[in-house]
């Protein structure tokens, strides 16, 4: 069997039940098993990115609110502003 360069080859254990419930994804969607932990750990990592990027994004709204520099020119904010 020939891999390519650019794929690594990674060894798991996962739990029985875990294995029974993956075969049954993999065959529905007609993937092989590597493509279904790829696809699986691309969407995990993605998830994570996001979560932190959230709670960044939280840290920043707080800051933002409680600094006064940041918020000096909000006083310019109504409806007649143009």
């Amino acid at each position: 069997m020939q891999y390519r360069n650019d794929v690594d080859r990674v060894t798991i254990s996962i739990p029985h039940s875990l294995a029974l419930l993956s075969e049954t994804v993999r065959n529905e969607l007609n993937i092989s098993r590597s493509e279904l932990f790829r696809l699986a750990l691309e969407r995990f990592i993605q998830e994570q990115n996001n979560s932190r990027l959230a709670i960044i994004a939280a840290d920043m709204v707080a800051e933002y609110k409680s600094n006064r520099v940041l918020t000096a020119l909000t006083d310019l904010d109504g409806e007649d502003f143009a």
